[in-house]
């Protein structure tokens, strides 16, 4: 699923959803994505962050 990051414009491909299990933030969801070019460079953010600044791509 594709996605475009609200501020740059860049495209971004969801990877995964996942689950934080570092002591202090156990169980926090989290999303998985990397860009569209480049997909050996991973990002991983909470989940209600990325969907408050990326928006899912349409298709036309």
């Amino acid at each position: 699923m594709l996605f475009t990051h609200d501020k740059t414009g860049k495209i971004y491909r969801l990877l995964a959803h996942g689950i934080d299990c570092t002591n202090s933030r156990d169980g926090t969801g989290i999303v998985i994505y990397c860009t569209d070019d480049n997909e050996h460079t991973i990002f991983v953010r909470e989940t209600k962050e990325f969907h408050d600044k990326f928006t899912i791509v349409t298709p036309n």
